[in-house]
């Protein structure tokens, strides 16, 4: 009977022990994080030829890599996206013609990302670098190709944010941000929801 008891015993502390040892094993830290958003955006309209017949409403796309050390409230990355900034819907006159056309005028940026937390679920980006700006303008019944595009060099972008759930790895996130694109004076701000994934 005594030896049953002794048996009992040490199974319950050979059981405990593993418990906690199990317990107390590190979580492994993820230093490198994905980021991948959408929302819609309004374009603060400074146009002055069809300053009229701007749409400012529209929609952005967001992507962010970015390196997270461990114990920093700085991390680093790249960030990139689509923005529509705006779009335009008016009649052109052109080599004795009137046509019917419609302006599509987007952003794809290339920007160097630095973020900053201030608590556990709030933090803020703040992104420079340069954008690919196009505009394709579609008038059917004219031969005239008026798309153009150009490089803007000196483009960039401010974020706050607000993780509503975070865990191990995965969060979601919403965040306001402003894109500013230097060649045309362009400005958009957009709500986007994220999506975190740490690899």
């Amino acid at each position: 009977m005594r030896i049953h008891k002794i048996i009992i015993a040490v199974s319950i502390c050979f059981v405990a022990v593993r418990s906690m040892a199990q317990s107390e094993q590190p979580v492994k830290y993820r230093k490198f994080s994905l980021y991948a958003g959408a929302g819609p955006s309004y374009f603060i309209n400074n146009l002055i030829t069809f300053k009229n017949d701007v749409n400012s409403f529209n929609y952005a796309f967001s992507f962010r890599a970015m390196w997270e050390p461990q114990h920093s409230f700085v991390s680093l990355g790249i960030e990139t996206g689509y923005y529509r900034l705006y779009t335009v819907n008016s009649t052109v006159n052109t080599n004795g013609g009137t046509y019917n056309a419609t302006v599509k005028n987007y952003a794809v940026p290339i920007q160097l990302c630095v973020s900053m937390k201030f608590s556990k679920n709030v933090y803020a980006n703040w992104s420079m670098g340069q954008s690919f700006l196009t505009s394709k303008v579609s008038a059917p019944g004219s031969t005239n190709n008026f798309n153009s595009s150009a490089v803007s060099l000196s483009d960039l972008s401010a974020t706050i944010g607000y993780r509503f759930i975070q865990k191990e790895r995965i969060s979601y996130a919403a965040e306001l941000k402003g894109f500013y694109s230097a060649a045309y004076d362009n400005t958009t701000i957009s709500l986007l929801f994220i999506v975190g994934f740490k690899l």
